[in-house]
Protein backbone atom coordinates (compact mmCIF):
# COMPACT_ATOMS: atom_id res chain seq x y z
CA UNK A 1 0.00 0.00 0.00
CA UNK A 2 3.08 2.33 1.22
CA UNK A 3 6.19 2.13 -0.71
CA UNK A 4 7.99 3.17 3.17
CA UNK A 5 11.77 2.75 2.98
CA UNK A 6 11.53 1.96 7.15
CA UNK A 7 14.13 0.33 9.11
CA UNK A 8 17.22 1.72 7.13
CA UNK A 9 20.30 1.46 8.85
CA UNK A 10 23.55 2.81 7.97
CA UNK A 11 26.03 0.33 8.79
CA UNK A 12 29.39 0.91 6.73
CA UNK A 13 30.79 3.62 4.38
CA UNK A 14 29.58 1.77 1.20
CA UNK A 15 25.59 2.30 2.64
CA UNK A 16 26.36 5.98 2.01
CA UNK A 17 25.74 6.01 -1.35
CA UNK A 18 21.76 3.88 -1.03
CA UNK A 19 21.14 7.43 1.54
CA UNK A 20 21.66 9.75 -1.19
CA UNK A 21 19.75 8.14 -3.29
CA UNK A 22 16.81 8.44 -0.68
CA UNK A 23 16.91 12.31 -0.42
CA UNK A 24 15.55 12.41 -3.98
CA UNK A 25 12.47 9.89 -2.83
CA UNK A 26 11.90 12.07 0.19
CA UNK A 27 11.96 15.57 -2.43
CA UNK A 28 9.49 13.63 -5.01
CA UNK A 29 7.28 12.09 -1.78
CA UNK A 30 7.36 15.68 -0.02
CA UNK A 31 7.24 18.00 -2.63
CA UNK A 32 6.05 20.64 -0.01
CA UNK A 33 9.06 20.05 2.29
CA UNK A 34 11.88 20.20 -0.23
CA UNK A 35 13.23 22.52 2.46
CA UNK A 36 13.35 20.40 5.18
CA UNK A 37 14.76 17.57 2.91
CA UNK A 38 17.75 20.20 1.82
CA UNK A 39 19.05 20.76 5.64
CA UNK A 40 18.25 16.67 6.24
CA UNK A 41 20.74 16.41 3.48
CA UNK A 42 22.88 19.10 4.42
CA UNK A 43 23.57 17.71 8.26
CA UNK A 44 23.89 14.40 7.29
CA UNK A 45 26.31 15.44 4.61
CA UNK A 46 28.40 16.92 7.41
CA UNK A 47 28.38 13.33 9.13
CA UNK A 48 29.37 11.73 6.12
CA UNK A 49 31.92 14.36 5.60
CA UNK A 50 33.18 13.74 9.02
CA UNK A 51 33.33 9.78 9.01
CA UNK A 52 35.25 10.56 6.01
CA UNK A 53 38.12 12.74 7.72
CA UNK A 54 37.83 10.41 10.99
CA UNK A 55 38.17 7.24 8.67
CA UNK A 56 41.83 8.86 6.42
CA UNK A 57 43.32 9.42 10.55
CA UNK A 58 42.60 6.08 10.74
CA UNK A 59 44.13 4.90 7.97
CA UNK A 60 47.17 7.17 8.73
CA UNK A 61 47.72 6.15 12.55
CA UNK A 62 46.04 2.41 12.79
CA UNK A 63 44.42 4.29 16.17
CA UNK A 64 41.50 1.93 17.54
CA UNK A 65 39.83 5.45 18.85
CA UNK A 66 38.91 6.90 15.47
CA UNK A 67 37.41 3.76 14.49
CA UNK A 68 34.77 4.43 17.64
CA UNK A 69 34.33 8.09 16.34
CA UNK A 70 33.24 7.05 13.26
CA UNK A 71 30.99 4.78 14.15
CA UNK A 72 29.72 7.74 16.30
CA UNK A 73 28.82 9.13 13.17
CA UNK A 74 27.22 6.59 12.28
CA UNK A 75 24.91 6.17 15.03
CA UNK A 76 24.06 9.99 15.12
CA UNK A 77 23.47 9.10 10.81
CA UNK A 78 21.00 6.09 11.99
CA UNK A 79 19.29 8.23 14.29
CA UNK A 80 18.55 11.29 12.32
CA UNK A 81 17.46 8.40 9.49
CA UNK A 82 14.99 6.86 12.50
CA UNK A 83 13.53 10.29 13.08
CA UNK A 84 13.09 11.04 9.31
CA UNK A 85 11.37 7.63 8.58
CA UNK A 86 9.35 8.24 12.26
CA UNK A 87 8.05 11.91 10.61
CA UNK A 88 7.69 10.32 7.02
CA UNK A 89 5.08 8.15 8.71
CA UNK A 90 3.18 10.02 10.47
CA UNK A 91 2.80 11.96 7.52
CA UNK A 92 1.70 9.23 5.39
CA UNK A 93 -0.67 8.59 7.71
CA UNK A 94 -2.17 11.94 7.77
CA UNK A 95 -2.77 11.75 4.24
CA UNK A 96 -5.23 8.99 5.19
Amino acid sequence: MFDLNIRMKIETDKDFAELRSQFSAWRRRFPMFTHDVQRIEKIIDEHIQAHSKIMVLYRQTKNRSYIEKAQQEIDAINKIINTVEKMELMAMLSRG
